[in-house]
């Protein structure tokens, strides 16, 4: 199967409707179809090589990578990807902040940790079973949110960004911060950054999927 099949079998080069479309972003349109834009197969394939060099250049360089993904349709696979390969993650209610307020980060980080480590303590069984919930269930609302960071000791040389209109709050701290990003869009983007941008159905999650894997693979 050719690139161009396998990018079509995964339903990467659909994007928005053409009305909910930033017009700026033609350069990467094949055409319109049922009034949603279509991606070209060729501008997107060059995307995906040129962010697999840059994520492999990453790996190469031992550069701490971090990948940003609020969509729900990737929840559990992002946790699945990261565990595979060697890469940090977000996936639920990411803070504003992740590198500008970095030592903010870190601390979060670590008051994970230090929870983490009471609720196995001896002190831990001294609290009464309402007092022992009350810790599991906040334990449990900081894990799903730094979880996927609790290893991070630094600023990460590269972030991933999925969805970078959903994002852009995000998008522009990378920018700011001038870190090295890898950012999957659809038709609607509207920033104009200096990124490594992806154009791609950022709600299919088979598309993701595809694409990511392309990157990281």
């Amino acid at each position: 199967m050719t690139v161009a099949q396998w990018l079509i079998d995964a339903k990467v080069l659909f994007g928005h409707p053409k009305n909910y479309s930033n017009p700026k972003t033609r350069a990467v349109w094949a055409g319109v179809s049922g009034n949603s834009v279509v991606f070209d197969e060729a501008a997107v394939a060059t995307q995906i090589e040129q962010a697999k060099a840059l994520f492999q250049s990453a790996k190469e360089k031992k550069i701490d990578v971090l990948i940003l993904c609020e969509k729900e349709i990737y929840k559990t696979e992002i946790e699945t990807l990261s565990a595979e390969n060697w890469f940090h993650y977000m996936n639920h209610k990411i803070p504003a902040g992740v590198l500008s307020n970095f030592d903010t980060l870190l601390a979060r980080i670590r008051s994970l940790q230090e929870m983490r480590t009471y609720v196995t303590s001896d002190s831990f069984l001294t609290l009464t079973k309402k007092e022992q919930n009350m810790k599991k269930r906040e334990l449990e609302k900081v894990e799903k949110v730094y979880k996927g960071v609790v290893n991070l000791r630094k600023k990460p040389g590269l972030v991933i960004v999925v969805d970078g209109q959903l994002m852009h709050k995000f998008v522009k701290e990378v920018v700011a911060q001038k870190t090295n990003a890898i950012v999957l869009v659809s038709s609607n983007f509207n920033l104009y950054t200096n990124v490594q941008l992806v154009t791609c159905n950022v709600n299919s999650q088979r598309s993701v999927d595809f694409v990511l894997k392309s990157i990281t693979a």
